[in-house]
């Protein structure tokens, strides 16, 4: 083969590759099954939710969903 050759194939292997490492995960979504409100500390309605950081949590209003996407810091933390 000759440099060229070699050069056009390195360069299809290296977009090749990023195109690979470019997939999205396949990460996924953890229910928290919260049944408690983590803004408010009322139970849940069973219609809103939020994710955070991957993780799925139950919410007793839309204003509790507004204020969790607003600052989701001062509601969850890890344990």
């Amino acid at each position: 083969m000759n440099k060229k050759t070699l050069i056009s194939l390195a360069a299809i292997l290296v977009v090749l590759a990023s195109l690979y490492f470019a997939q999205p995960q396949n990460n996924p979504l953890i229910d928290m099954n919260n049944t408690i409100c983590p803004v408010s500390g009322h139970s849940v309605n069973g219609v809103d939710t939020h994710v955070y950081q991957g993780k799925k949590y139950n919410l007793c209003s839309d204003q509790c969903k507004e204020s969790l996407s607003q600052n989701p810091e001062k509601y969850i933390w890890e344990e």
